[in-house]
């Protein structure tokens, strides 16, 4: 079920994002056409076409989301944006967690101690996600390292989208 909370804030980030853009086509089209009949019109069409395109942009973010959540146990809400994301996992699961990290191409910089620490990509790029779980219980906890660039709301959970993918092999039994 879609959570509304959610796909606001999502469609209030692409929104965000093209702004700058949309600010500029209204210049250009002011200072080629003036402010005749033809281009005022224009000027209240396209605020209308560009909420419609944000919102189907954050309408395919959060079915990703969705998508990502599925099978791993992680409910979908409005803090999927969040730059911290923590969760109780089950209690034979640090030794799949540990595993799990050992085989994956995404981790790198694991430091396996009291406190293990490692690095994520959650992504292609160079987006990493900082993660500790505490060897006696099995508190992951996750934070974005950087400022998030790329798409509105999908580089934004990244917290989240790395919680779907560390959890996934450490849930699976």
């Amino acid at each position: 079920m879609p959570d509304g909370r959610l796909l606001r804030r999502l469609w209030m980030a692409a929104m965000s994002a093209s702004l700058p853009l949309r600010v500029v086509m209204w210049l250009v089209t002011v200072v080629d056409d003036g402010l005749s009949r033809q281009s005022v019109g224009d000027l209240v069409l396209a605020p209308a076409v560009w909420a419609l395109l944000g919102l189907l942009l954050a309408g395919c973010v959060h079915g990703a989301r969705f998508r990502q959540a599925r099978g791993t146990g992680v409910a979908v809400t409005p803090d999927a944006l969040a730059d911290t994301r923590e969760r109780l996992l089950p209690a034979g699961a640090a030794e799949r967690l540990r595993a799990g990290l050992a085989g994956s191409g995404r981790a790198y910089d694991v430091v396996d101690g009291e406190v293990l620490e490692f690095r994520w990509r959650p992504f292609r790029g160079r987006h990493t996600i900082t993660g500790s779980a505490a060897s006696g219980g099995v508190l992951l906890r996750l934070r974005v390292d950087g400022a998030p660039r790329g798409i509105p709301g999908q580089r934004n959970g990244g917290a989240f989208v790395a919680l779907c993918q560390v959890t996934r092999p450490a849930a699976a039994e």
